[in-house]
């Protein structure tokens, strides 16, 4: 979509039909004219300077160096200014949309929806009303690209009719590169942990930047499983290598451990903590294997013959491989002096495995891509259950079973969990259509606030949408995006990217990061909330004197036409929301009595408050 220049655009945003004044506009001067007229009127002739000396220029270094540092702060300042203005929302993409639209849903999400209603019915409680579609649009960017939306987003989304507004929204974010992105870092921290881990063999980025890829082009999830379980290489050449070589020992000669592995594998892809297993059988039921209808308690054995799979794996200065002649996993178990041969070995569905160990000599196929088959079977439940729960805590801060990674294999199960698993399996393990369905079904879409007393009960059944505070990085998105007009996503210039990520990197280092718990509600030091009072980022983006030059205070002190104007468009930006009368008539009067001061004081205010730094 092109876009009108940058002037008229932020205009547009501000929604007036002109500026208060254009300071960027600047009178032609005609100089050194000839002619004896101009416009009718006579010009005198040029009076001559003084004859200057062919070394003045070079007798003056200080002024050769003052006129380069005042050409380059210009030049800088032009880019910046481009830089923060070019970047456009892009069209709809009308194949996602129709992927996406409630319409094309209407079958799934009447199950899901149904789900609710009768639990709700059943203990006899009223969900709240439905939230306005800007604070939906809202919790939409937070979940998927980790900001609130920019000015520009919600005067475009303004443009487009109500009941087609949140299609639209979040098509545009499933076919933006930031959306791709921020899941896929969401996702990279509980696949292969926050940190960098053994740099000699591991590189974080190529594993995010594969996802990512995988994700912008709608690749089915056990697709995506499949592949980085059965990777192979070079972990600088194949991202999915990443997922192993983060588990490397590098007390061991960077060899893999099992131990951590397994745990991996059994926490994120079948939603089950059996890590306590690895040094014991269970002893207080704290796991459920076996078949519903002859479930057992959890054994030492089924850690171990998990484990088992990946005992082919190497890792060499060549990279990642499977020795199919590797002697049998081992292991001493609870009670043994001597370590004992493990096979590899399936905790449930052993129906549907594929194959029969150690006979099967005309196809010597890896172990774990034998696991793989069997993980990602259509048969396999707790395989499809798990992504389910996990995408749910993504987009509602909190997911449907807690904690995330001990899902009963045998139930029971909440209301909606095994319907939206039923439709995603159904479909292909297709990620764009479950997360479309989780926006369009009744608990997204709920207030969080309610006309009556809300309970345990609602919040437990999601008769509310739940408050949940903002991650961290959504804290450095929100000072990020707050402090331009227009969205920060890929098309944004590189300067500006860069600017950003640097910022929101010494951010996190400062303020802290929640690491591999994605989902863990600590409390506020008070450290971390100084940063957000007065921390370098905040200081720099969220002041118009001596911040960053055309952000947001900037332009909105320039073109907006009313004290009331301001207040609205900083509770826009800030709170995706318009002011109420009540806090028009408080705040309008201090904007009046000091425009710059009063717009810097309120966005402070506005963006330390409780409702900007939580999800609600």
């Amino acid at each position: 979509m092109k876009r009108p220049p940058h002037s008229a655009r932020y205009k547009e945003l501000m929604g007036n039909s002109g500026p208060k004044e254009d300071v960027f506009e600047v009178a032609s001067v005609p100089t050194n004219h000839t002619s004896d007229e101009f416009n009718g009127r006579a010009l005198p002739e040029p009076i001559p300077g003084p004859p200057e000396s062919p070394e003045s220029w070079r007798s003056r270094p200080w002024l050769r160096h003052t006129t380069f540092l005042v050409v380059l702060l210009i030049g800088i300042g032009y880019l910046l200014r481009y830089s923060i203005s070019q970047t456009a929302i892009q069209q709809v993409d009308p194949a996602i949309l129709r992927n996406v639209q409630r319409e094309n849903l209407t079958k799934p999400l009447n199950a899901v929806d149904l789900a609710f209603a009768n639990a709700w019915q059943a203990e006899a409680i009223q969900p709240t009303d439905p939230a306005d579609s800007l604070l939906v649009m809202r919790r939409l960017s937070l979940a998927l690209t980790g900001m609130p939306p920019s000015l520009e987003q919600i005067r475009w989304a303004e443009q487009i009719p109500a009941a087609d507004r949140i299609d639209s929204y979040l098509t545009h974010l499933l076919q933006n590169e930031q959306t791709h992105d921020y899941v896929a870092e969401r996702l990279t921290r509980s696949w292969v942990g926050a940190e960098n881990g053994p740099f000699i063999v591991f590189r974080r980025q190529r594993f995010v930047d594969w996802l990512s890829r995988q994700l912008a082009d709608n690749r089915p999830y056990d697709v995506i499983v499949r592949e980085m379980l059965t990777a192979r290489g070079l972990w600088t050449d194949h991202g999915p290598v990443n997922f192993f070589s983060a588990q490397a020992d590098q007390d061991r000669d960077n060899q893999i451990d099992l131990v951590r592995l397994t745990g991996r594998v059994s926490r994120n892809f079948l939603g089950m903590r059996v890590d306590c297993l690895q040094c014991h059988n269970d002893f207080t039921g704290a796991t459920s294997f076996g078949e519903s209808s002859d479930p057992r308690e959890g054994l030492q054995t089924d850690f171990h013959g998990l484990a088992s799979f990946f005992g082919q794996l190497r890792l060499t200065p060549t990279g990642l491989h499977d020795r199919l002649d590797a002697p049998t996993y081992e292991v001493e178990l609870l009670g043994d002096k001597e370590p004992t041969p493990i096979p590899p070995a399936v905790p449930f569905g052993t129906q549907w495995q594929t194959w029969e160990l150690g006979t099967d000599e005309a196809d010597p196929k890896p172990l774990r891509t034998q696991f793989t088959d069997w993980l990602t079977s259509t048969e396999n439940r707790p395989f499809a259950r798990a992504f389910v729960n996990r995408m749910w805590g993504i987009l509602l801060g909190r997911p449907l079973i807690e904690p995330i990674d001990n899902i009963p294999l045998h139930g029971p199960f909440p209301p909606g969990l095994e319907a939206l698993t039923d439709d995603f399996v159904a479909h292909g393990y297709d990620i764009r259509r479950l997360i479309s369905l989780i926006v369009h079904s009744q608990p997204f879409s709920l207030d969080s606030r309610g006309p009556h007393e809300l309970t345990a009960k609602h919040e437990a059944l999601w008769a509310a949408f739940p408050m949940t505070k903002l991650r961290p990085e959504q804290m450095a998105g929100t000072i990020s995006q707050v402090a331009s007009l227009i969205a920060l996503d890929d098309s944004t210039h590189i300067i500006t990217q860069l600017v950003r990520f640097g910022e929101e990197n010494d951010f996190l280092t400062r303020y802290g990061d929640l690491g591999d718990e994605e989902f863990e509600q600590d409390g506020e030091t008070v450290s971390q909330r100084l940063m957000l009072l007065n921390g370098e980022m905040a200081s720099q983006r969220l002041r118009g004197q001596d911040g960053l030059p055309f952000n947001s205070i900037v332009q909105i002190d320039r073109l907006a036409q009313s004290p009331e104007q301001i207040v609205e468009l900083l509770y826009l930006i800030v709170l995706t929301r318009k002011p109420t009368p009540h806090e028009l008539q408080v705040l309008a009067p201090e904007i009046a009595s000091d425009r710059r001061a009063g717009i810097e004081d309120l966005l402070a205010v506005l963006v330390n408050s409780s409702e900007a730094l939580w999800n609600h």
